[in-house]
């Protein structure tokens, strides 16, 4: 490559980079801290509700006919009862309740959405409503903010095209620095001030890039699949999604309602069938499809530990018992298995706690490469002569890198806060933490956009937000120490680990403090000692 294609790539590099900077640094760290989602669930959950009964005391049965005595639940919804674990015998069990209008004695015509709430119940393993689980959103909610930015409807296919550009950048990154990938590999400059933000950017880079590889095409595989879905559906198959469908391995096994209502038991002892058909699985996740319809039918899914990302599944026709579907070969087509395989990947869930933490550290340090990216935008601008320079356009992706980056670190250590302070049967008590982390990230983003000591604004910025993560443990075991002994003493140690994860981030956060400190203090003294001489200089020429 001639130097003038090397200088239009890399010039095409650093503006691909910089326009998508601050929605990617949000997508990796929110998408690094939801690596850890249930344990974060759990971490604010669990406390209020752990339980000391033993796990073998809980029933399928019992727990539908506790359910089914308070509410209603609609037949035409959905109804998933994840199953409990030795760590964590209480369960969750999600439901549309169906709504009855005033002076509708035939409950059965309210058949619209907003005749129907979703509900989110925490079980004891004898079948007892602990809580609402939808005041424990948390997890989730930073699991969203990771795929589609919390933006209604649009905001996965925008997540999805924001790493179609990541995915070039990492392209035109290789091809850049191809030729010198091997021979200046551990090159880390750490005197000159560019030097170590180029070094740092490229080492761990080339190190993360097959992680970096993975979750961009992971990524565009999930958030972008109903374009491929489409264009299949049109050009192969003639517009007929039932043949797609059908190709893909998608198997409907669905029953017509019949309208006949009936109880819905005998769930246990088709539990027990479910598990001499599917072998050695650990059931994870039932379903109930026309909740008590004659129609009514059970699926029963699960994992199977012994192989690589492969999931099986049974379903049931309750009222006969029939078999009506049963897989035990990760749904028993290549394009279901293969999606079965990228979802593992992307999730990091196929290798226990030590694969997670190697890809929390490999999220985090992408975060370091956008962030040193836009440092080395920003120096080489600043470099430039003054007429050469757009001011605004400058301030502004520098409060984009302080208020953005640092401003999504600390609305997230708020949240957590809040997810641990705020009482748990307060109203709409997910909405509001979500609320309040949007606040803190646009607050973060005006004072960055107003203030411009950019330097010393971001160090004390770092150091508040550091604060706010190591006080995080400091509320756990001041408010909920009890709650957290019995969950250490049944082997649940959710809580422990997102500590850690906060304590670290803190400690991350403190030290780039520290040295901002150190740097902005020395930028003072060299434009102290600059305007010394010129002042001493115009002195002699006046003399």
């Amino acid at each position: 490559m001639n130097r003038e294609s090397l200088k239009a790539l890399t010039n095409a590099h650093a503006w691909v980079g910089l326009i998508i900077s601050t929605i990617l640094f949000i997508i990796f760290f929110a998408g690094s801290i939801s690596l850890f989602r249930e344990d974060i669930i759990s971490w604010e959950r669990d406390p209020y509700f752990t339980s000391s009964e033993e796990l073998e005391s809980f029933s399928i049965d019992e727990v539908i006919s506790q359910v089914t005595k308070n509410y209603k639940v609609n037949t035409h919804g959905y109804f998933i009862l994840q199953m409990p674990t030795a760590e964590q015998p209480s369960t969750n069990l999600y439901f549309e309740e169906k709504i009855v209008a005033k002076g509708n004695l035939d409950d059965e015509q309210g058949d619209h959405p907003e005749d129907h709430i979703d509900r989110h119940l925490i079980i004891s393993p004898n079948g007892k409503v602990l809580g609402d689980g939808n005041a424990f959103d948390w997890g989730n909610f930073l699991y969203q903010l990771h795929y589609n930015l919390h933006i209604p409807e649009i905001g996965l296919y925008f997540v999805g095209v924001v790493t179609l550009f990541f995915f070039v950048a990492l392209l035109s990154g290789v091809v850049i620095h191809w030729r010198k990938i091997i021979v200046k590999f551990f090159q880390y400059r750490k005197d000159g001030k560019k030097d170590k933000l180029l070094d740092a950017h490229n080492l761990i880079g080339v190190m993360g890039l097959p992680f970096h590889i993975m979750y961009a095409f992971s990524g565009l595989v999930f958030n972008l699949l109903i374009v491929y879905q489409i264009s299949y559906a049109v050009v192969l198959y003639g517009g007929d999604e039932g043949k797609l469908f059908k190709a893909a391995g998608v198997v409907d096994v669905h029953l017509e309602e019949t309208n006949v209502a009936i109880l819905v038991q005998g769930l246990d002892k088709l539990l027990l069938t479910a598990k001499e058909s599917l072998g050695e699985v650990d059931i994870a996740r039932i379903s109930v499809d026309h909740f008590g319809d004659e129609s009514a039918s059970v699926t029963f899914r699960g994992d199977d530990k012994s192989q690589f990302s492969t999931r099986k599944e049974v379903t049931y026709h309750i009222a006969s018992g029939r078999e009506l579907y049963l897989t035990k070969n990760n749904y028993d087509n290549d394009i279901r298995g293969g999606l079965a395989v990228i979802a593992s990947l992307h999730f990091g869930d196929f290798a226990g706690y030590s694969l997670r933490i190697l890809f929390f550290i490999l999220g985090i340090g992408t975060c370091y490469i956008i962030l040193t990216g836009n440092l080395m935008w920003l120096q080489k601008r600043a470099n430039l002569r003054s007429e050469k320079q757009n001011k605004l356009g400058l301030q502004l992706v520098r409060a984009m890198t302080t208020g953005g980056f640092i401003g999504t670190i600390f609305a997230t250590a708020v949240g957590f806060m809040c997810a641990r302070v705020l009482p748990i049967d307060l109203l709409d008590r997910s909405d509001l933490i979500g609320q309040i982390f949007f606040a803190c990230l646009a607050a973060s983003l005006i004072a960055s956009l107003l203030i411009k000591a950019q330097q010393q604004f971001a160090a004390i910025f770092l150091k508040i937000t550091a604060l706010a993560l190591a006080l995080i443990p400091v509320l756990d075991w001041l408010m909920l120490s009890q709650g957290i002994v019995v969950m250490f003493k049944a082997g649940h140690f959710d809580v422990l680990i997102v500590e850690v994860i906060l304590l670290s981030l803190a400690l991350c956060c403190w030290l780039v403090s520290s040295t901002l400190f150190v740097s902005a203090e020395r930028a003072v003294d060299e434009q102290q000692n600059q305007l010394a001489e010129n002042s001493i200089g115009k002195a002699s020429v006046i003399s």
